[in-house]
């Protein structure tokens, strides 16, 4: 389960997560056809020596996974990128309409995979165990439990609907060392950067928004910008030097 700590970032740094037309009041995101788009560009980049990578000894079906995992929750490039930051765009009311695809998790050596997706609000999302072995999907959203599904058959598959918006963290009961993200958003401008750090996002209204980047380890951080029509913003995030502990109860030797 998500610690206080943790929880505290994404209330901070994401409240916007939370918000939708039924909840708050507020108007619920209009889709439409966007002319004379702008695009915000950058990268998230590590203001120390890049650090890793970190590795994750496995306790528990190593005959399977190996003795060792790569650990997802910080991975920073020799030049100083940090993959799986969120970057999204606060304060949008309307704008193009989502992309057509369907969330998809694989329990898949010992990792969830993707590490890092984004899911639109009432999306239906697959999880699908690809080991032979048992693995149970714990869902946690706002520090509660959203769903807890066991998958004991490699190659079943289970359905789970996204009906609210936030932050929703991923434990595996069976593997303690698994953990993975999904941001359910109300609206599709965002971003997870890759391996060299950056992102881009396309098709913006001209206005003024909030963008915010989330990184699981290193916190958030928000920045106010303008963008005009047709313009290309440059956006660079600078995160400190990894100032987190592991979360209580999911130690793990690196």
């Amino acid at each position: 389960m998500a610690n206080p700590w943790l929880l505290g970032l994404m209330i901070a740094g994401l409240a916007a997560f939370s918000s939708n037309g039924s909840a708050d009041g507020q108007e619920a995101y209009r889709e439409g056809t966007v002319t004379n788009g702008a695009a915000i560009v950058g990268e998230a980049r590590y203001a120390g020596s890049p650090p890793g990578p970190f590795v994750i000894w496995v306790k528990k079906n190593a005959d399977v996974f190996g003795e060792k995992l790569p650990d997802e929750r910080l991975i920073v490039s020799r030049a100083g990128g940090i993959k799986n930051v969120l970057i999204t765009l606060e304060g949008i009311k309307e704008g193009k309409p989502w992309p057509n695809h369907r969330p998809r998790l694989a329990n898949k050596g010992g990792r969830f995979v993707p590490h890092l997706q984004v899911a639109g609000t009432g999306a239906q999302l697959e999880v699908v165990n690809e080991d032979p072995v048992l693995h149970n999907t714990h869902a946690y959203l706002n520090g509660r439990t959203l769903f807890n599904t066991a998958q004991p058959i490699e190659g079943q598959v289970i359905r789970k609907p996204l009906k609210r918006s936030g932050l929703v963290e991923l434990v595996c009961d069976a593997h303690e060392w698994m953990n993975g993200w999904i941001a359910v958003l109300d609206h599709p401008y965002f971003a997870v950067t890759g391996e060299d750090g950056s992102y881009a996002i396309p098709d913006i209204p001209p206005g003024a928004y909030t963008l915010t980047a989330w990184h699981e380890k290193l916190g958030p951080q928000q920045l106010q910008v303008t963008v005009k029509a047709q313009e290309q913003k440059k956006v660079n995030f600078a995160f400190p030097v990894a100032r987190t502990a592991t979360p209580p109860g999911r130690e793990v030797k690196q």
